[in-house]
């Protein structure tokens, strides 16, 4: 027996996706780092407030949206499993990450592997809500992809770690 997929179960992952990526680069802004780093993160805590409002009003238009699943229960699992290992669970605990990181490395580090999560998870739900909203998910994605480019730019601003001394 197929099991029913519940696609706005995931678009409100999406959703808290956004209001982690929120707490986090609003944390990371607020540190007394670099002016780089600290309008880098401004910027990403902008752009995931927009993403948390598109999902949001996706979430609200789509109403009881449930497609039939493609593939017998394997495909629920994996993206059960896949929304449970993500970078933060919540805003709490991405807010709480951020105070932790020592330094721009870190949380540079940290986002990118947020960011990754974030764009599979897009990827993920693009094919999965309903065909108005695809173009969406697909522009979110992109601009996910956008927010990895900026973390590896900014890498490039950071100073080279020393040699480990033997």
């Amino acid at each position: 027996m197929r099991e029913l997929f519940e696609v706005p179960e995931l678009v409100a992952v999406a959703i808290e996706d956004e209001q982690s990526g929120v707490a986090f680069y609003g944390t990371l802004a607020m540190k007394d780092w670099e002016p780089a780093f600290k309008e880098l993160f401004t910027r990403l805590r902008e752009q995931e407030k927009y993403h948390e409002r598109r999902f949001r009003d996706m979430l609200s238009a789509m109403g009881d949206y449930r497609p039939k699943e493609d593939y017998d229960g394997e495909y629920v699992a994996y993206l059960r499993a896949m929304t449970g290992s993500r970078a933060f669970p919540n805003a709490v605990a991405a807010a709480a990450s951020a105070k932790g990181c020592p330094s721009p490395r870190e949380a540079i580090e940290l986002a990118t592997r947020f960011e990754r999560d974030t764009l599979i998870l897009m990827k993920e739900l693009a094919p999965l809500v309903p065909p108005a909203d695809q173009s969406i998910v697909e522009e979110l994605a992109r601009e996910e992809q956008a927010h990895l480019v900026h973390l590896s730019d900014a890498r490039r601003l950071l100073r080279p770690e020393a040699a480990p001394t033997t």
